[in-house]
């Protein structure tokens, strides 16, 4: 899925390790995966950068939100962060549901972005996550798959680069769990040009479906989270 779409490593992984190595074990074990795939695919990808001029405002934006995304932390709980990134998300899908020819226009674009990267880096600060603000904004504009894949990979490559480093810093990574990461790159980089040729024969409608899909998964999972704390 990562590699057809741009999204889903996490969103995958996470919960299904997690049954069996717990929540945090399994967050922790998919950082470096996912900073190493988002690498390879905005690297691969990089040839789209035109067609997202915007993404070093939202990479800029980014390192700003990061601080706010510690404040946040100071007095949202959990719970509440995992319902309004929820409760958004369903909010966008119904926006685009009921106009589904809406698309940002360039000026907004470069108007708005930084924006949206100080959202999503406090999301990122404050969750470990910030796929429920970049990739609603970037489905907004209707890019081509591969621009798509460049305009989403490369902010996750820059949040989860920062998130490693918080980790190492703070101590969460003993020698076996880095192992245990380090590896799970392997398996997760041998599949992506699997999914980087199937989106040869994935048509666009199809594609946005496949995104929209990803997304109510998203939300379904943030809500149900919330609703179990």
């Amino acid at each position: 899925m990562k590699g057809v779409t741009g999204v889903g490593l996490p969103l995958i992984t996470v919960p299904v390790m997690a049954g069996f190595l717990g929540v945090e074990r399994a967050v922790l074990v998919m950082v470096i995966p996912s900073f190493v795939l988002n690498l390879v695919q905005a690297w691969s990808h990089r040839s789209e950068r035109f067609a997202v001029p915007e993404v070093p405002r939202i990479l800029v934006g980014g390192m700003l939100g990061a601080g706010l995304g510690a404040s946040i932390l100071a007095w949202a709980s959990d719970a509440t962060l995992a319902l309004a990134l929820g409760v958004w998300i369903f909010a966008y899908l119904l926006f685009r549901f009921l106009h589904p020819q809406f698309r940002l226009a360039l000026p907004a674009r470069l108007r708005w972005s930084p924006l949206v990267g100080v959202s999503a880096g406090a999301m990122q600060a404050a969750t470990g996550i910030s796929a429920p603000i970049i990739v609603p904004y970037t489905d907004a504009l209707k890019l081509q798959p591969a621009q798509y894949v460049y305009a989403v990979c490369a902010p996750f490559c820059a949040f989860a680069a920062a998130h490693c480093m918080v980790l190492a810093w703070s101590g969460y990574y003993a020698t076996e769990l880095l192992w245990q990461s380090a590896l799970a790159v392997l398996p997760a980089v041998a599949f992506v040009p699997v999914g980087t040729w199937l989106r040869k024969f994935i048509a666009p409608s199809i594609f946005d479906l496949l995104v929209r899909a990803l997304l109510v998964v998203m939300a379904i999972r943030l809500i149900a989270g919330a609703v179990s704390f």
